[in-house]
């Protein structure tokens, strides 16, 4: 992996972290994620006359994920409604890193050293560290914990899925701008259909237009480059990497939340920051 490389994805789990921040305080969560993934479709559409038409063999993957992503943003939505953000979104986005660490050599034959094995483990180790950081073992909230753990079984389905689908594109980039042009549209279309809600207030839109371009754009900046490096390195390392996400949550937490920062998040931190590094090593 080259330092440009490991940069960039550091840099995308930073607007993954914003563009969740932004949906978490969202007064209308539903409202906001429909507006800004229709904004990444018009944004999006256009460009598609401008790059080469995928493969016909990737349309496959293309509409799958698609359809995972309709369940994952519900998902999503139902998640911060119900549970704070510092709580769900280390297992949302932690759990599925240990999965993918053990199926994707099976199911994609991606090779994975045991230095790569080591680094990805002490990182998932600092990421749940971080759940229990307030050491309050007895007051899990369970309804978090399940609504985080649907969202984390979509983000393990549709990597697999993203993964082979940019793989087989053999350009990750030209995959997702397919795939921010659709989404927007097919999630609007199945959000109305299942909860029978036609309404975008233009009032909504006026309130957060400014916060609905940002996350349109963070969102396209988040998983692009993740795309394209699917193409170039093992997924593990990949998933690993971006979820470093984890710990700028972590930090947003105590800046802007005021939550504490006592000894196990500081361990969490560094284990977080000691595994990324491994990592970067082991994948040269």
């Amino acid at each position: 992996m080259s330092i440009t490389l490991f940069i960039i994805i550091i840099f995308t789990a930073l607007a993954h972290t914003t563009w969740n921040v932004l949906l978490k305080q969202s007064d209308n969560k539903a409202l906001f994620l429909r507006c800004f993934t229709l904004m990444g479709s018009i944004i999006f559409i256009p460009t598609l006359f401008f790059i080469e038409p995928l493969p016909s063999n990737a349309f496959i993957f293309l509409a799958a994920s698609l359809f995972i992503h309709i369940f994952y943003n519900i998902f999503l939505i139902k998640m911060y409604k119900h549970s704070e953000i510092s709580f769900s979104y280390p297992i949302a986005r932690g759990s599925p890193i240990l999965i993918l660490l053990f199926i994707t050599p099976l199911l994609l034959g991606d090779q994975i050293s045991y230095l790569n094995n080591i680094g990805a483990l002490i990182l998932i180790s600092g990421i749940f560290f971080l759940i229990f950081s307030e050491g309050d073992y007895k007051k899990i909230d369970f309804k978090g914990l399940g609504l985080s753990l649907m969202v984390a079984s979509t983000i393990v389905v549709y990597t697999l899925v993203d993964a082979t689908g940019a793989r087989i594109s053999d350009n990750g980039f030209s995959y997702g701008m397919y795939m921010f042009a659709m989404e927007g549209i097919i999630f609007n279309i199945a959000y109305i259909l299942v909860f029978k809600d036609k309404k975008i207030p233009l009032k909504f839109i006026s309130k957060e237009k400014n916060n609905i371009l940002f996350a349109s754009v963070l969102v396209t900046f988040a998983y692009l480059p993740i795309l394209y490096a699917y193409t170039k390195i093992n997924v593990p390392s990949v998933a690993a990497l971006r979820e470093i996400s984890i710990l700028f949550t972590s930090i947003y937490g105590v800046y802007f939340l005021k939550e504490k920062f006592g000894l196990v998040k500081v361990i969490s931190a560094a284990l977080v920051v000691i595994g990324c590094v491994i990592i970067r090593t082991a994948t040269g």
